[in-house]
């Protein structure tokens, strides 16, 4: 054998053995990471969550920044009239300045679950009179489940009356309005919250954020499974609190998508939604005058529904732009709907 073809010889069997010992690296490494977000996962092996049995908690995966950066991509505008966030034990807040909370310490709370900066991004520089509490806790909906359990949300309602309280230099201060918000996986936050009682509840907003169990081995909702959200539905349909909804057309498989789950809601109340053939939505119309026409057709108005002050909103997107772009309805729905039922 001549010494150029021992040479290749030798050369060629070197880049075998490096790309065993990588190989073997990578396998090792991605055995050890936590499973990619259900977006991934179908593009790789369609492996989806299994179906649930009756009263299982949806495992809904969000979205992370990368996998939706061209939907999740808002324009930074600063903090507006807030000084800048506040940590609490979970989560953080913004406070507005003094003006905004009463003489007796008084004052309106958004609590938003998953995607703080974007919500900040977007409600900050309105100077809405909002204190707002911004939580992001993973990319699970049980991460949100979890942190609740227990005495979990009473935890964080004082530990914001002390915030506000200590932010506007006064002895006392409690949240006399209340509203909840969440977006994908936020919901698991949601659910643990309601399923106690909503006496304190003015308003909730759901922003791509609502699934459901299926029936074993079927494709029909577990009945009874959303029961806490139909109460609230049914409430809102008779004046209050008010009931913001919105889907995708996103697919899901093992469990309802948010679409699906929307449906049953409405199946629940004996409602049906209208069939909208453009975009003339007023929450769309305002978002996209707002810094959201960039989303494009992720905010095109499919079907909607008005009742009382049940608002279900149906959108036409299938991908992850569109699952991020619900976010940016967030401060026309308050503007809008949410701060007049409040005497705003």
């Amino acid at each position: 054998m001549s010494g150029r073809r021992a040479r290749q010889l030798r050369d060629a069997l070197l880049l075998a053995a490096s790309l065993g010992v990588v190989s073997g690296a990578l396998l090792l490494r991605r055995s050890k990471e936590p499973s990619a977000s259900p977006v991934v996962q179908a593009a790789a092996t369609s492996t989806e969550p299994s179906p649930l049995p009756r009263g299982g908690a949806i495992e809904r995966v969000a979205l992370d920044e990368h996998e939706a950066q061209a939907g999740c991509d808002f324009a930074d505008n600063g903090f507006g009239v807030y000084e800048g966030w506040r940590p609490l034990p979970i989560g953080r807040l913004l406070v507005p300045p003094a003006r905004a909370i009463r003489a007796d310490g008084g004052y309106d709370l958004l609590v938003h679950f998953h995607g703080a900066e974007p919500v900040r991004k977007q409600l900050a520089p309105r100077d809405l009179g909002l204190v707002i509490a911004g939580v992001d806790l993973g990319t699970r909906s049980s991460d949100y489940a979890r942190a609740l359990e227990g005495g979990g949300w009473e935890a964080l309602l004082q530990a914001i009356d002390r915030e506000v309280a200590s932010a506007a230099g006064i002895a006392d201060a409690r949240a006399r309005r209340l509203v909840l918000s969440s977006w994908s996986a936020g919901s698991g936050a949601i659910g643990r919250i309601i399923e106690r009682g909503s006496g304190q509840l003015d308003a909730l907003i759901l922003l791509d954020s609502l699934y459901g169990s299926y029936m074993p081995g079927q494709t029909s909702l577990v009945q009874g499974q959303l029961a806490p959200y139909v109460a609230l539905a049914s409430a809102a349909a008779r004046g209050a609190p008010v009931f913001y909804l919105t889907h995708t057309e996103i697919p899901t498989s093992g469990y309802a998508s948010t679409k699906e789950a929307a449906t049953f809601l409405l199946r629940e109340l004996g409602a049906s939604p209208i069939a909208v053939t453009s975009s003339g939505d007023d929450a769309l119309s305002s978002a996209q005058g707002r810094g959201a026409d960039d989303a494009g057709d992720a905010l095109r108005l499919t079907r909607m529904y008005d009742g009382g002050g049940l608002y279900v909103r149906g959108y036409a997107s299938t991908g992850p732009g569109g699952h991020c772009a619900q976010l940016r309805l967030l401060p026309a729905i308050l503007a809008e709907h949410v701060l007049p039922a409040l005497g705003r």
